[in-house]
């Protein structure tokens, strides 16, 4: 499959591939469509839990949290099997429950988990942060799929099409948005970065009774502290964060996944045009989307 390549009138480009009239990410293997019927067809168990986020929303935080609750141990761990990038026998050495995760977008998930057979965990993020977070990610990493500035990229996100797993931002949070109203078999947690940022031990508890697992209350203090920001930066910058399958973006693999990890920064690098421009999008996209997606600006 030919990657397809977007240039602007500044020469900012994006690189994606296009299938059923959708962008996903270059880095999905083939032709992208053998991919999603692996996925589509994964077996699950029902204490198998799948994280659900669009890039740049918390997903390998979470992933530490429920992974350490999970196995009642506080080992850090750096790279998450993302089930529409990997190949997919990988599952068969893994014992249950398997802790997974995914940008796709709601259409591409697993059949049994649309269908309750294993837990998901959805996590959101503001969008203005999050395409902060994304065009800092982009520009630290090599074999990038976008070359440019950050005027470039913002004007990208707006769009349809965008370096993602089955639509933009706004397509991606509609599509959760609506199965979170009307499929009433997901066994899903919704949670949000924001508020897992202001109140992480009551999240962590939230977790915790979600996956039905029992741990002591210690424990899950040293979770609390343990997956503080700046506790996994460091961890991650040591050789715990390397990964050999990712070694094509540098740093022996370790991608740049942590960067500063705060509510609000957008405020410091959007302009008061483009913060005009992105409030006009948002609501011409997600008007009548009704309220079980809140979102914190601030």
């Amino acid at each position: 499959m030919e990657f397809i390549k977007k240039t602007d009138s500044k020469g900012n480009t994006i690189i994606f591939k296009r299938y059923q009239g959708r962008p996903f990410h270059k880095e999905i293997p083939g032709n992208v469509g053998d991919q999603l019927e692996k996925v589509a067809s994964l077996p699950c168990c029902s204490d198998d839990v799948l994280i659900c986020t669009f890039p740049k929303s918390g997903t390998h935080w979470v992933f530490n949290i429920v992974n350490m609750i999970q196995t009642g141990s506080l080992r850090y761990k750096a790279n998450p099997v993302m089930i529409e990038f990997q190949d997919l026998e990988i599952l068969d050495e893994m014992k249950s429950p398997k802790i997974l995760t995914t940008h796709l977008t709601y259409p591409f998930i697993p059949k049994a988990a649309k269908e309750g057979q294993m837990k998901l965990i959805y996590v959101l993020r503001n969008p203005k942060d999050v395409v902060c977070s994304y065009f800092t990610y982009m520009s630290q990493i090599q074999c990038t799929s976008y070359i440019g500035n950050f005027g470039g990229f913002f004007e990208a996100f707006l769009t349809h099409e965008f370096i993602s797993c089955g639509g933009s931002w706004f397509t991606h949070t509609r599509e959760w948005s609506t199965a979170l109203c009307e499929n009433k078999d997901l066994k899903i947690l919704y949670l949000t970065y924001e508020d897992l940022k202001e109140n992480l031990k009551q999240n962590i508890n939230k977790i915790a009774k979600f996956l039905e697992v029992e741990r002591e209350e210690s424990f899950l203090v040293n979770v609390e502290h343990t997956v503080a920001f700046g506790n996994l930066k460091n961890i991650h910058a040591t050789s715990a964060g390397e990964n050999e399958l990712l070694k094509h973006y540098g740093d022996n693999g370790r991608l740049p996944l942590y960067n500063k990890g705060i509510v609000g920064g957008w405020k410091n690098v959007f302009t008061v045009a483009q913060n005009e421009k992105f409030d006009a999008i948002y609501k011409e996209n997600m008007s009548g989307m009704g309220n079980n997606i809140i979102l914190t600006f601030e």
